[in-house]
């Protein structure tokens, strides 16, 4: 009887533990969320300077960066 006892207490979690656990899954994680980021905010920088050319030129650029997103999608699928 003390056995089990002792089985069902190795899976109990406290609080430190999973604060423990979410400071080791934040460290690997977020780099990975920086880059994600950093991706989105260099296509929006680079539509922001081309807006100021016209707006013939921003909805092409839109169109194209799109274009090519999708396109890089499904090749990679």
């Amino acid at each position: 009887m003390e056995e089990n006892m002792n089985e069902e207490k190795k899976w109990e979690v406290s609080g430190g533990a999973y604060a423990a656990e979410l400071k080791k899954e934040g460290l690997i994680a977020a780099p990975m969320v920086a880059v994600a980021v950093l991706q989105y905010l260099l296509q929006v920088v680079s539509l922001v300077m081309v807006g100021h050319l016209g707006e013939l030129s921003l909805s092409s650029v839109a169109i194209a960066t799109s274009l090519t997103n999708v396109t890089g999608f499904s090749l990679l699928y």
